[in-house]
């Protein structure tokens, strides 16, 4: 059974269990990176908020006949009614400009990649990134919620690319401060129980070869931005005295390394190409560039 077919059906059956004051359909939603995603999607009639619950998971282990068809129903309504529970946040949630202002906040992602999702979205070019905006709903010390700001919504609101950028500027550094650490605290994520092996020309996470930065914010979530906060990159360059390569190993972190030898730039595209392609998600991945900060310019390239 194809995937559309499984979510058809069990669309069907999560309708079934509900009855009709409910509206359940299958979609397919365009995340980051253009990549999609097939859900079941739960519309109660006395709400406004639609909850989709994404499948792709339970398609893979009725495919290994783990679980049942009926398993699968059971489990995507669980989930439903857990994401109801953290969405209390959207119900009756004011969108007007006043209420929203300070809850502005920017993202990096691929711009190429997101061509697609760019056209309705307020964005700034950055290098061949770009900066998005998004509103917070809801933050905690584990998680966060937001919704995308589209051309919509900004249109609505009145107000321009520009004045996102301010609102976004002043908010994420204090809603989602930086977090600074060495290289080998990220390194032992990715590296519990072998998940990721190195060329031995690419294993430079010994402090004796060369000092890596991890930047990021306290959340760990969409925190490559963090290198646009005012003084956190330059910062670091002037404590290392030095230009900075920066490595985008995701959409939640940079690594940021003193560009002391210049012969490191081919090995250091070397190596977020190659994480990019065998450890990174699809919809995770940021760009293959590594980028340079020139610390007397105060200024990315």
């Amino acid at each position: 059974m194809e995937l559309k077919d499984f979510a058809a059906l069990i669309a069907v059956g999560a309708q079934g269990q509900l009855g009709d004051q409910y509206e359940i359909s299958d979609t397919v939603t365009m995340k980051n990176n253009s990549t999609e995603y097939t859900g079941i999607m739960f519309q109660k009639k006395t709400e406004s908020v639609a909850p989709t619950i994404y499948i792709e998971d339970l398609y893979e282990s009725y495919k290994n006949q783990e679980v049942t068809v009926r398993d699968v129903i059971r489990e995507v309504i669980d989930r439903y009614e857990k994401s109801i529970k953290g969405m209390q946040h959207i119900n009756g949630l004011s969108v007007d400009y006043a209420s929203c202002r300070d809850k502005i906040i920017y993202r990096l992602v691929s711009k190429e990649r997101n061509l697609f999702l760019l056209k309705d979205m307020p964005y700034i070019p950055f290098l061949d990134m770009a900066i998005t905006f998004h509103l917070v709903v809801s933050i905690d010390d584990s998680c966060m919620q937001s919704l995308k700001i589209t051309r919509e919504l900004q249109q609505r609101w009145g107000v321009s690319v520009e004045q996102l950028f301010k609102m976004a500027k002043k908010n994420t550094p204090e809603l989602l401060p930086a977090k600074v650490c060495e290289l080998n605290r990220l390194m032992e994520r990715f590296m519990h129980a072998g998940e990721i092996e190195l060329e031995q020309e690419e294993d430079l996470t010994n402090e004796e070869k060369i000092d890596m930065i991890v930047v990021s914010n306290e959340l760990g979530i969409n925190g490559a931005s963090a290198v646009l906060y005012d003084g956190v990159i330059e910062q670091i360059a002037n404590e290392h005295d030095s230009d900075l390569y920066l490595l985008p190993s995701s959409i939640h972190e940079m690594i940021v390394v003193p560009s002391g030898d210049e012969d490191l730039h081919k090995t250091f595209s070397s190596m977020v190409n190659n994480i990019n392609q065998r450890y990174v998600d699809e919809d995770e991945v940021l760009s293959d560039r590594v980028y340079i900060y020139r610390r007397e310019e105060k200024k990315f390239e």
